[in-house]
């Protein structure tokens, strides 16, 4: 059921900040086809988006191609207040990962819905080095490219990561980061998630600044564990949180609701 969601106000343990964030040029851009299953006890949730990991001097973005096309329509609009979103879900495609230095940056909407209907954005950072590799001596050919297996245990999830030293880049797609090459593919031991190159080339781009997206928005900087805790509470309470953003819901939606959010029980990050 579609319905229309108007901002709330979340009680956190957090602090805002202005929304700026200064614009950065890429010059490598690599899409990666993402499949996920966002229930684990069916098969029939798996599902497949395309991601890209653009490279600058100083710093990384990823993101889903759809969101870097909604936001590239927000920012040639003058961004939007109004959306349309459906409750119980987390979506997939909200969430901007920059990576820069030691550090990675998390950018995502607590709600899980989409950024265009938000005006407060959470992000929280986290150091390079909590993902710790495994290098072995296997090799495969990817996309033209020899590559060479890792291994680490990060998320709640094992991980195998096929890396190539043929690009010198210390990158890969979402986190995956911190081996002597490019990430090519990644995936977790159950197989759940799944990333695959699916082209590599240059480019000359710009990013949006946030302020082109949403003039009005705020950043809510918090803590990873608190971000997924409040993030817990709030789905755990959805049917709730969907009434006080001034929705109506009929015993039908409450029950559709309930069930989206039971069967969004299998995301990249156990927490």
């Amino acid at each position: 059921m579609k319905i229309i969601f108007c901002p709330l106000f979340f009680l956190l343990f957090q602090f805002t900040v202005k929304a700026q964030v200064k614009p950065v040029t890429f010059d490598t851009k690599i899409v990666y086809k993402f499949t996920y299953q966002n229930d684990s006890t069916s098969s029939a949730s798996r599902r497949s988006v395309f991601t890209q990991l653009t490279i600058g001097e100083q710093e990384s973005h990823f993101q889903t191609l759809s969101k870097f096309r909604s936001d590239s329509a927000l920012a040639q609009k003058g961004g939007s207040i109004w959306s349309v979103y459906s409750y119980g879900r987390i979506e997939p495609n909200n969430f901007l990962i920059v990576k820069r230095g030691d550090v990675i940056s998390t950018y995502e909407p607590l709600n899980g819905m989409g950024f265009s209907g938000n005006n407060e954005l959470s992000y929280y950072e986290e150091k390079k080095e909590v993902m710790q590799w495994e290098i072995h001596p296997d090799t495969a050919h990817i996309h033209g490219f020899v590559c060479q297996k890792a291994t680490t245990v990060w998320g709640g999830r094992k991980w195998t990561a096929w890396f190539t030293m043929d690009i010198p880049i210390s990158d890969g797609p979402y986190k995956f980061c911190g081996l002597p090459g490019l990430v090519l593919s990644v995936s977790d031991q159950d197989k759940y998630f799944t990333f695959d190159i699916a082209s590599i080339g240059k480019v000359n781009s710009i990013s949006f600044t946030l302020d082109q997206l949403r003039p009005d928005l705020d950043l809510q900087k918090t803590t990873k564990d608190a971000f997924y805790k409040d993030r817990k509470d709030l789905r755990n309470n959805m049917t709730a949180y969907a009434l006080a953003t001034g929705t109506r819901l009929d015993e039908e939606a409450k029950r559709r609701v309930t069930l989206d959010t039971k069967t969004d029980n299998n995301h990249i990050e156990r927490h």
